[in-house]
């Protein structure tokens, strides 16, 4: 093959994949981003959630300014309106940066399992920070019967115990400490 058609098909790869030929795409917050937000609009249905956690290096200490990307399904679990469930365009996303102590928080609903399959509801996480490696995994929850052992064991996965409201009205809390490796 030449090499004018191996560019042309390298080109053609990058901008049907949103510019990474074999990756997932990675989204990075803007430097001013806040370190909380609303992920799914007031009056989305489905059963609140508040999720939040830091992040560490790995020895420990808070890490700043850190690229937060989250999304997850709908509570019927469409990534889109439905029947659209597009996970590369979500409906329900949010960009964070982490604040001065490494801290994050969010507001959203419990996502749902895919229609019709054993996938536990779950929110992505792709994580960014100069000096570190980027991390990508899945928070699912605690109590999931589509929970595997197999998913305990992954570090993919975090699985996650859903704290009940602290009062009445309030939405549930979901916690996740977030260890970024080095580089």
């Amino acid at each position: 093959m030449g090499i004018r058609l191996t560019t042309a098909i390298v080109l053609a790869l990058a901008l049907v994949s949103g510019g990474h030929v074999g990756a997932q795409v990675s989204r990075e917050a803007p430097a001013g981003a806040s370190s909380t937000g609303r992920m799914s609009p007031a009056g989305e249905p489905g059963d609140r959630l508040h999720v939040s956690g830091v992040v560490v290096g790995p020895d420990g200490a808070p890490v700043a300014s850190v690229s937060i990307y989250a999304y997850q399904t709908d509570r019927e679990g469409y990534y889109g309106v439905k029947p659209a469930s597009d996970n590369r365009n979500p409906r329900l996303f949010l960009l964070l940066r982490s604040g001065a102590r490494g801290e994050w928080s969010f507001e959203t609903v419990r996502p749902g399992s895919y229609p019709g399959s054993r996938v536990p509801g779950h929110i992505h996480f792709e994580i960014v920070a100069p000096g570190f490696a980027s991390k990508i995994f899945e928070i699912v929850f605690e109590g999931d019967p589509f929970v595997t052992d197999a998913m305990r064991r992954n570090p993919a996965f975090s699985v996650r115990p859903i704290e009940p409201a602290p009062q009445a009205r309030a939405p549930a809390r979901v916690t996740e400490r977030i260890v970024l490796a080095r580089r």
